[in-house]
């Protein structure tokens, strides 16, 4: 049963101020809560949460998400279940608008902008990625973006987690469940395969390319709102384009291919292959390739830099993205210090972003000492304990020797 509430009236602890916003599984209010200064928001699920499987769902991701320190993640305060079975949830409550409404499509976004947009975005999925939760309705609406312009992704995780048999009308045709927007979601989702964090990266590499050239990736003479307007109500074909049309490239458009630099044009198009192997893994590498772009093409920081010298005089660069890195000899490892076979991690780099010193953590007792020289230092001191990174800082692990630099 659907519950409607008006301002003054009461949910539980919450005083309603205001709705702001409804969706398939919840509505969202702005609320006075008890402990919180000033007002937050509260998502509320429309019907009461009944399986046991749904609740013990929705209790493991929200536990995560309310983990979840990402500068560009809205944040979760609290959350619990109402006496009549609603899951409800507090968050922070964000100032600004979402994607659609800052952005209307009719042309191009600034070519740096709609860079810095993406890589938060990415920023704000991969920690989650991270822990295994797929956000699996990334489109505009569900990028926040604040009035400094800083992105932040909301809704994520909460249409498995509140409604795993929630469908958007098509069940009866199409013969299996879909949850997201037909105009953003994934070819393994029409074909029935479970969604990985890749399939978060089509979604948000249809926006990059949107938000780019004004048109739709699988749809060449059309603008980009022609398209959305005329299929409006068409999920359907909006569902085979995704499976059957071929990619129209970038650099297709004349205005692009004079914009846009090679290697953001390449990176849009591996985001959007049908098969997930193909595209980029996770949130977090589209993100550190989108900050390489910014940094070295567009001349614009976003990331902490690690300047990397080994042995032999070779320098390198790793973007450092808002959130939890390691070092170590496995290859899996942001920063390889050798390939020995020992797929170690030696250190794990936390950075909290923006304006922020990162801390580096051993993570495991250090190795004994070679030829007098410790397995990990900062600045010639010995890593035993977790140490702040100030600017300049050098790094030393195996035969690497490293600093930081943040963007200003």
């Amino acid at each position: 049963m659907n519950l409607e509430l008006a301002p003054g009236d009461r949910y539980e602890e919450f005083e309603i101020l205001a709705e702001l916003g409804t969706g398939t599984f919840a509505k969202v209010y702005e609320v006075r809560a008890p402990g919180h200064p000033k007002p937050v928001a509260l998502k509320l699920s429309r019907v009461p949460v009944e399986a046991e499987a749904t609740a013990l769902r929705a209790l493991r991701e929200i536990r995560i998400l309310e983990s979840l320190s990402n500068p560009h993640v809205v944040r979760i305060l609290d959350h619990g279940l109402g006496a009549d079975e609603r899951w409800y949830m507090i968050m922070e409550l964000l100032e600004g608008a979402d994607l659609l409404a800052v952005h209307h499509f009719h042309d191009p976004m600034d070519t740096i902008r709609a860079c810095k947009l993406a890589y938060e975005a990415c920023v704000g999925l991969d920690e989650a990625h991270q822990q295994g939760i797929v956000h699996r309705d990334i489109k505009p609406e569900n990028l926040w973006v604040l009035p400094d312009g800083t992105c932040k992704v909301i809704d994520f995780g909460l249409a498995r987690a509140w409604d795993p048999g929630s469908t958007i009308g098509i069940t009866a045709t199409m013969g299996h469940m879909l949850i997201g927007t037909p105009h953003y979601s994934q070819p393994e989702q029409v074909v029935g395969t479970e969604l990985v964090p890749a399939s978060d990266v089509y979604s948000i590499g249809i926006v990059l390319y949107e938000l780019l050239s004004a048109r739709m990736p699988l749809f060449a003479k059309e603008p980009c709102n022609a398209v959305r307007e005329r299929l409006l109500d068409e999920p359907l074909e909006w569902l085979s384009a995704h499976v059957k049309r071929d990619l129209v490239p970038l650099d297709r458009y004349r205005d692009c291919r004079k914009r846009l630099p090679k290697r953001l044009i390449q990176l849009v198009h591996r985001t959007l292959q049908k098969q997930p192997e193909q595209r980029p893994a996770s949130g977090g590498v589209v993100a550190r390739e989108l900050a390489s772009i910014l940094h070295r093409e567009l001349e614009t920081p976003v990331a902490a830099v690690m300047h990397i010298h080994d042995a032999r005089g070779t320098k390198d660069l790793a973007f450092v993205i808002p959130g939890k890195q390691t070092i170590g000899t496995s290859d899996k490892c942001l920063i390889q210090t050798a390939s020995d076979g020992s797929k170690r991690v030696q250190a794990v780099l936390h950075w909290g972003g923006h304006g922020t010193e990162a801390v580096l953590a051993p993570a495991e007792p250090p190795a004994q000492p070679r030829h007098g020289q410790p397995e990990l230092s900062v600045d010639g001191v010995e890593a035993t304990q977790p140490m702040r990174l100030p600017a300049g800082s050098t790094i030393r692990a195996g035969h690497l020797s490293m600093t930081i630099e943040y963007p200003r």
